[in-house]
């Protein structure tokens, strides 16, 4: 069983990621990048950040209602055709509809994910038709388990996806969400 992990990188300036990129480089399959967190943000730094890490790197615009976006779409569409044809990933969530339709422009490996902070809802077999309607490269489902039950079905849901053949990360949050990291990675969630 391979486990590939993966740094989530949340820093202010361009030097703080380098510095965390130079530190945790060859310790993680995989270094998630919070594009909207960065102050400092231009193209030219997108484009180092794709040349450096390539295949290991992940980018995301912002994650979460309560933070405000810094990119403007525009901006957003730069970076995306830099990914065109590159090795990086792209993790776009399902709400982001302006940057999911751009896609259908451009090459781009992509996680379309699924988040909910609230809860696991019981529409979980809609919400993964809604991902795979983007074709994405690896499908995400990150909830909240308020109890076993949840867990148990998220767990499932990440057997069905695996028996289809999808690369997928099924991930619940809270105390009750454990379960699913463990067996998940088990199980062979795509990273953790």
């Amino acid at each position: 069983m391979k486990i590939n992990y993966c740094l989530p990188i949340i820093k202010k300036s361009r030097k703080e990621v380098l510095d965390s990129i130079a530190k945790y480089r060859n310790d993680y399959q995989y270094l998630e990048i919070w594009l909207d967190s960065i102050k400092d943000i231009d193209k030219a730094f997108v484009d180092q950040l794709i040349y450096m890490l390539q295949n290991k790197l992940i980018l995301l615009f912002h994650r979460g209602s309560d933070i405000k976006p810094r990119l403007s779409s525009d901006k957003k569409r730069e970076i995306l055709d830099l990914l065109d044809n590159s090795k990086s990933f792209i993790d776009l969530d399902l709400s982001e509809k302006d940057e999911l339709a751009y896609l259908k422009k451009i090459n781009v490996k992509t996680i379309i994910s699924y988040h909910n902070y609230d809860k696991t809802p019981d529409d979980l077999n809609e919400i993964t038709k809604q991902i795979g309607e983007q074709k994405p490269t690896i499908y995400k489902i990150s909830t909240l388990c308020k109890n076993e039950n949840d867990a148990i079905r998220l767990l499932h849901l990440q057997v069905k996806l695996m028996e289809q053949k999808q690369r997928c990360i099924v991930l619940g949050m809270g105390k009750f969400g454990t379960i699913t990291r463990v067996f998940g990675t088990m199980w062979g969630n795509e990273l953790i």
